[in-house]
């Protein structure tokens, strides 16, 4: 067992003026052989460190939370609040780990993982140990290119947490998930009651929205609240329908609902929001 901890890989990054400000990069990552003592505390700090453990065991504490780690786990610290990273002292643990900075690095862990624990398991076969090893070369080699390519592998990095908590592909998904995003998805102006998805499901309303936050991080109702909107504006930009037929066919109660979803999630009016479309299409 080792008497100090030592320091296998260790990289610093530097991003370009301002870069962090539009784009994600990895200023910090290493991997870390840990001695029985190792511990490290924090009131905050800048970023987020994400650390999985290849070997071994330990805990993280975040968000009043402690998390047991072993390896395989990967753990999202909120660096924002007071964490604690320690190792096991009989079988400390063998670390892979990076800081994330960037516009809004809190909003992607709440994306990912929600208000449940910023915890993620990983299969063998799927682990992220080849694309740490993509990152690491990527900051030895420390190309003309680095800022692009880095906010490049984060955005695969998030790809492959996305998929260990949940699976976002559509053939992982649990059968009754998956028809009821084909029907939703077929027919979205439908109301879609519950009964409506009973029937095709076979769950009722709380199986199914565990289902729906387990795999896709959102409810049945945010769900298709989103392929709604995603309808109107294929809708508002292909014919000159009025606003309010929009809003029925899309599956909205009337138009002043319609505008306030629309206007809430885009940021702008769907009549505005269409004239700005038209007027920058080609050959108008």
């Amino acid at each position: 067992m080792l008497t100090k901890n030592a320091v296998i890989e260790s990289f610093h990054y530097v991003p370009a003026g301002g870069w962090t400000r539009t784009a994600f990069s990895v200023p910090r990552a290493g991997k870390v052989a840990a001695a029985r003592d190792y511990r490290i505390e924090r009131a905050f700090y800048p970023g987020q460190d994400i650390l999985y453990c290849v070997s071994g065991r330990g805990h993280v504490e975040t968000l009043g939370q402690r998390l047991e780690m072993r390896a395989g786990h990967l753990v999202w610290m909120a660096n924002e609040a007071p964490h604690v990273h320690c190792a096991d002292p009989a079988d400390p643990w063998t670390l892979l780990w990076f800081r994330l900075d960037g516009p809004d690095p809190v909003a992607l862990r709440r994306k990912l993982f929600g208000d449940g624990a910023p915890r993620a398991v990983f299969a063998e076969a799927a682990s992220p140990a080849p694309w740490f090893e993509r990152l690491f070369s990527a900051l030895r080699r420390r190309d003309a290119g680095l800022d692009l390519r880095l906010n490049q592998l984060v955005a695969e990095f998030l790809l492959l947490v996305d998929r260990a908590i949940g699976g976002t592909s559509h053939d992982d998904l649990p059968g009754p998930l998956a028809a009821a995003l084909d029907a939703m998805r077929a027919e979205p102006g439908f109301p879609w009651a519950a009964p409506d998805l009973l029937a095709v499901t076979g769950l009722g309303p709380s199986r199914l929205r565990r289902l729906f936050q387990k795999h896709l991080r959102t409810s049945p109702h945010q769900w298709l609240m989103r392929e709604r909107l995603m309808q109107a504006q294929s809708l508002l930009v292909q014919g000159d329908q009025p606003l309010a037929e929009v809003a029925e066919a899309c599956g909205f109660c009337d138009v002043y609902h319609f505008g306030r979803e629309f206007k809430r999630s885009v940021g702008i009016s769907p009549a505005a929001w269409r004239r700005s479309e038209l007027s920058a299409a080609p050959g108008r």
